[in-house]
């Protein structure tokens, strides 16, 4: 993993709070807890520490799986930081818009509370774009970067601000 990018970074969009994803966030490793505690004559201390290991492992990822996620941009580059990676976006190879567009299935990646990350089909896009690499704290109100054939769906705090910042630096910015 690469150190820490030198540019200015770019505030995420606040994730939704919903009642049921803070639910499905503290639950499921809340869930896997209690459950090792349940006496069972079959299992084993092993089995029960793994399973509070397991529990505990999937909290720290719900937790911190979305504070990693941020873009930065540098002289020369958008760098998208995810939780496990980072991708650099040329300006010079960059195309930007706003989009309409709501993600939907993912067919590979993480769909966390305010961390979806990986391959999302993306569904009401105006210009007919129809698969998506996230970055992204929602599934709307993104802004598609386009760099060679991939297109990026982020949602910066303020796309306008976003896209006027990369329109400065060098990016093709359209409406």
């Amino acid at each position: 993993m690469m150190g820490p990018v030198q540019g200015r970074s770019v505030p995420v969009a606040a994730a939704p709070a919903s009642p049921v994803l803070r639910a499905v966030t503290w639950g499921v490793p809340a869930l896997l807890m209690a459950g090792a505690f349940i006496p069972d004559e079959d299992s084993t201390p092993l089995q029960r520490g793994a399973a509070v290991v397991l529990a505990l492992a999937l909290l720290a990822w719900f937790l911190l799986a979305p504070r990693r996620l941020a873009y930065t941009l540098t002289p020369d580059a958008v760098v998208i930081q995810r939780a496990l990676n980072q991708t650099r976006l040329p300006y010079s190879e960059l195309s930007a818009r706003t989009t309409s567009g709501i993600l939907g299935l993912r067919t590979f990646g993480t769909g966390l509370p305010g961390y979806l990350s990986g391959h999302f089909l993306l569904a009401h896009d105006e210009q007919g774009v129809r698969r998506v690499l996230a970055a992204a704290s929602r599934g709307r109100g993104g802004v598609l970067l386009q760099s060679g054939s991939r297109h990026y769906f982020l949602t910066p705090a303020d796309p306008g601000a976003f896209l006027a910042e990369l329109a400065r630096r060098g990016a093709q910015v359209t409406s």
